[in-house]
Parts: structure tokens; C-alpha cells; sequence
């Protein structure tokens, strides 16, 4: 019978984790003007009105690729490409990690309610020479992975709508990203207010909002760090953010490329896959289906 690494899972579920909740942060947002109800000592509108038109800009993409670096709690450093597509959901990563002398590679695929785990040559060692797992995001086949559903149901768009929230939005400067020329925003967002205060008048109802904010408090951050850098039209060329949580630090860098181009997610020969959940019924931790 083939074998679930475990190990492999963990790694996977934390890099999938970590690029849902940070990587696409910036590139669907939501429109809708920032209000402060009133404006603190340094409070500056220009700022907040740029950034605002930049999630406003992002809030109309649909599809996008990036790369991602940094770190992520309890996991070491990764960096990696991702494309993905919100409608039909798609999602095609491909990352490598890092903790101490250890190094991994994986692949992780979406296409339509199925999630795809690759782990190179070290996931077919052992797994019978199969390079891929795969189980359903939703229904008992998901078993303990129902931390990745929520993770792919994440609203980026209420993510990357804190930045204007800030209070202290300020402009860095101005910075040349991958040839492209920018101007540098940052600010910090203490996430005991944003669960405390009115929340601004935005498109997003107050559901949405609570939920992300929440997300935020599970993960143990008391205070999150935003950058963006903003290019011609409006458009986020960089987005960076910045906690610490429960586990550790957590630092994240997304560059975008592409945007609004047909992203085409194709899932793994089935022969070369492991379906985590008929191997489950084999083994007797699910029902068979009567």
C-alpha cells in the first residue's frame, strides 16, 4: 500500500498556508474609500487616498502570477512563483523552503475543488514512485486538511484594504522595482482596534471584514506591517507584509508580473497520484460510499 508522508504534508500545508493568506493580499482588493473618524497627529490623506486607489485598481484583476519570498512561522524561509486565477479558482505554486540544513521542493495545484501536493523525488521515495497526493477541499475527503479550505477561502480583497486603515500611512519614497519606478507606501495596523472600531465605509460588508480581521488574531499578531509599492496607473508592483505571531515572524514579499492573462492549471496524471481519500477508505477511516 502506498505511504502518506506526514512530514511532507505539514511542510505543503504550511507554504500553501502562508502564500494564500499573504501572496494574493494585494492583488484583489476591494474598492471603497478609506474613513477615518478622525484624523491622529501625522495623518496625512494623500497617502491613504493613493493607496486607496492602488486596492481600488486591484480590486478588478482576476488573474495574476508573482513571486514570493520571505519567511513563514515555524517553517524557515521560502520563496517561490505562483499564478493564479479567482474565477474558475485555479492555482498553480511551485516553492522551495528552508529551515536549518533542510531543504524542500514542492508543487501545489488547484483546479476546481481538488488540491494537488507534489513533493519532487523525496514524495515518491515514499509513496511508490508517485509523485503527487491528492484530496478534495471539501466533504469528508478532506479529512485533516480543512485548514487549507479555509486558507483557499481567505478575501485577499479585505486583507490588502487594512493598509488604508492605517493610521500612520505614509509615503517612503521613491523606488525602482524590477525596472519599473514606484513610490514606496507603508503603515502598521494594530489588529486589537480594527477589532474594536467601526469599520470604514467600504464595499466590503462588516462579515467579511471580522472574518479576515480574525484570522489575523488566530495566528497571534498584535500588530501587522504593510508596504506597498505603487506603479503607473495605479497598479501594486510590490506588497510586503510584516507580523509577529504566535510561532514566530512572519515576512512575506510578493512581485507581480503578469495580470489579468489566462492562468491554466492542469492536474497531475492520475497515474502518477496518490487520491488521499480512496486510500483513507482503504484503510478504513472513511465510509465507502453505498
Amino acid at each position: 500500500m502506498t505511504r502518506i508522508s506526514r512530514t511532507s504534508f505539514r511542510v505543503v500545508g504550511a507554504l500553501l498556508t502562508g502564500a494564500v493568506l499573504c501572496g494574493t493580499a494585494a492583488c484583489s482588493a476591494s474598492p471603497g474609500p478609506s474613513a477615518h473618524h478622525s484624523a491622529p497627529e501625522g495623518f496625512h490623506a494623500a497617502p491613504v487616498a493613493a493607496v486607496q486607489k492602488a486596492v481600488n485598481k486591484g480590486a478588478k484583476l482576476n488573474s495574476a502570477s508573482y513571486r514570493l519570498s520571505g519567511s513563514i512561522p515555524g517553517q524557515g524561509t521560502v520563496e517561490g512563483k505562483v499564478s493564479f486565477s479567482l474565477r474558475p479558482r485555479a492555482v498553480d505554486m511551485r516553492m522551495q523552503a528552508a529551515k536549518g540544513k533542510q531543504e524542500h521542493e514542492f508543487s501545489v495545484r488547484l483546479v476546481g475543488d481538488s488540491v494537488y501536493l507534489g513533493g519532487g523525488s523525496s514524495a515518491a521515495a515514499e509513496m511508490d514512485g508517485k509523485h503527487w497526493i491528492k484530496f478534495a477541499m471539501k466533504g469528508k475527503g478532506a479529512g485533516g486538511f480543512g485548514g487549507m479550505q479555509r486558507q483557499a477561502d481567505q478575501d485577499p480583497a479585505a486583507q490588502a484594504s487594512l493598509l488604508p486603515q492605517s493610521d500612520d500611512v505614509k509615503k517612503v519614497g521613491e523606488e525602482t522595482v524590477d525596472g519599473v519606478r514606484t513610490t514606496h507606501y507603508a503603515g502598521a495596523v494594530e489588529v486589537a482596534d480594527l477589532l474594536t472600531k467601526r469599520a470604514p465605509k467600504s464595499g466590503l460588508d462588516a462579515a467579511r471584514r471580522k472574518k479576515v480581521v480574525e484570522q489575523y488574531r488566530q495566528l497571534g499578531v498584535r500588530k501587522l506591517h504593510l508596504d506597498m509599492w505603487i506603479g503607473p496607473d495605479d497598479r501594486t508592483v510590490k506588497f510586503r507584509e510584516r507580523a509577529q505571531t504566535a510561532q514566530g515572524p512572519l515576512d512575506l514579499t510578493i512581485r507581480f508580473s503578469d495580470v489579468n492573462k489566462p492562468v491554466t492549471v492542469q492536474a497531475p496524471p492520475a497515474s502518477d497520484t496518490v487520491d488521499l481519500e480512496q486510500k483513507l477508505k482503504e484503510g478504513g477511516i472513511l465510509p465507502h460510499a453505498s
